[in-house]
């Protein structure tokens, strides 16, 4: 974790900056003026004004002290000290401290008018010049705010990024292991219930799978930045194929019509669509009637691609086991490349439709 004093430091590093310009140019006149009592108080003043990002109250405090001198200081001084109390305000706006800024304003800007009166002769000029004092205050209030509204929306863009890159990890999370290993636990009911022990080997070889994409996470975790997909493996067409096989081998006879050729699909929106189709798939083996057919419909024209699936639903469907989190992230998914996902019941049927524009890909 960060030392937070170096962390003050390090956001403070525009009020030391300009601490140390101002310091330099009140040496330079100090000097010509030959005013060694006007350079310290500048100097003074300036460090001071620095200080204040390591011990703003105190500092503050010494600060204003220091300003009052210059009610009773000499025309030959440099005076450019009386300016540190700028650098103090816009470095409380700009880490945000408005409650310590709002303090520092009203206290600076009152010593700033008791100098005038004192400086000049009563009239207008004290006037003008205190008004003068307040814009620069002004500016300096604008200046730190701007500068924390930018520091602010940059953290919200940081933490949003997070926030994506958290979801993102969810859906494959999801996608892969989760599906993976809710099937392999339908699996194996199944396989308990019939005492079928043939059904052990593909367990097994679920059980490897699923440890392939526990390491395919593992991997993307450790370097979030990556954007590595699960891959699908092949083409839409293909896909489609295998999950109409997988489904038919479990007790889910499939009837296929496919209008279009879906090789033509461009392949990020097949990656898509196939995992999208997954999801799909694994809720028909959640909550479908097993033996009941089902069918697959596809139509694929040079614009859009529609893809529904529809089952007749379980009398007894399985309790919900994370479906609505895969219907969420397939939504969210499809969104990215401007489709759209509807799930609804008919009868007794469950119909779900996948809905992605072409056009815009091609």
């Amino acid at each position: 974790m960060r030392n937070r004093p170096f962390a003050k430091l390090v956001s403070g590093a525009v009020d030391i900056v300009l601490a140390v310009v101002l310091a330099s140019l009140g040496a330079m006149l100090g000097l010509i003026a030959n005013q060694p009592i006007g350079l310290a108080v500048d100097l003074a003043a300036c460090t001071a004004a620095a200080l204040a990002v390591r011990w703003p109250r105190a500092a503050g405090i010494a600060l204003g002290c220091i300003l009052a001198v210059y009610a009773f200081a000499p025309h030959q001084w440099g005076q450019m000290g009386q300016y540190a109390p700028l650098i103090a305000i816009l470095g409380a706006g700009m880490r945000g401290d408005r409650r310590l800024r709002l303090g520092m304003a009203l206290g600076y800007w009152l010593i700033y008018v008791g100098i005038q009166f004192t400086v000049y002769e009563p009239g207008l000029t004290p006037v003008f010049a205190s008004l003068i004092w307040a814009a620069l205050i002004a500016m300096m209030w604008a200046v730190g705010n701007a500068f924390s509204n930018y520091r602010n929306a940059q953290a919200k863009l940081r933490e949003a990024a997070l926030t994506q890159q958290r979801l993102s990890l969810a859906r494959d999370l999801h996608d892969s292991l989760s599906r993976t290993l809710v099937r392999l636990s339908l699996q194996a009911r199944a396989a308990a219930a019939a005492d079928d022990a043939s059904a052990l080997t593909e367990i097994a070889d679920g059980i490897g799978h699923a440890s392939s994409e526990l390491r395919w996470l593992l991997s993307a975790l450790r370097e979030p930045d990556a954007d590595i997909p699960i891959s699908t493996g092949g083409s839409l067409a293909s896909r489609m194929n295998e999950l109409i096989e997988q489904l038919d081998r479990r007790g889910f006879p499939v009837t296929v019509t496919i209008d279009g050729d879906l090789e033509q699909v461009p392949s990020r929106i097949s990656e898509i669509v196939a995992t999208v189709a997954s999801e799909a798939a694994a809720n028909v083996e959640r909550h479908g009637a097993k033996g009941r057919p089902c069918s697959l419909l596809a139509s694929l024209d040079s614009d859009s691609l529609d893809l529904a699936m529809i089952n007749e639903v379980a009398a007894h469907p399985a309790a919900p086991n994370g479906t609505s989190m895969g219907l969420l992230g397939a939504a969210e998914r499809l969104a990215a490349i401007g489709g759209i996902i509807e799930s609804r019941a008919e009868g007794p049927r469950w119909i779900t439709r996948i809905t992605v524009p072409l056009a815009v890909a091609r």
